[in-house]
């Protein structure tokens, strides 16, 4: 019965990791349509695509990112 819930527990956390990515590749492909956009100003745009890219989920790091600071997904 405990093999069954370490299964189970592997292939949701394999299938959260994909959902992520999924997720971090769209709010960046957003964040590259903004920039491209000149109806605001280059401030405006920045501020816009810093927050987007600010959504985007961190991988399971373990605590070794320093608190988001030098997270390889929000760079």
């Amino acid at each position: 019965m405990t093999e069954l819930f370490k299964a189970t527990g592997w292939r949701k956390r394999r299938a959260n990791e994909i959902v992520g990515k999924i997720r971090n590749d769209t709010l960046e492909d957003v964040s590259q349509e903004i920039e491209k956009m000149t109806v605001f100003g280059k401030d405006t745009i920045s501020s816009f695509t810093v927050i987007i890219r600010n959504m985007k989920q961190c991988p399971p790091c373990h605590g070794n990112c320093n608190q988001g600071r030098n997270c390889p997904v929000k760079k």
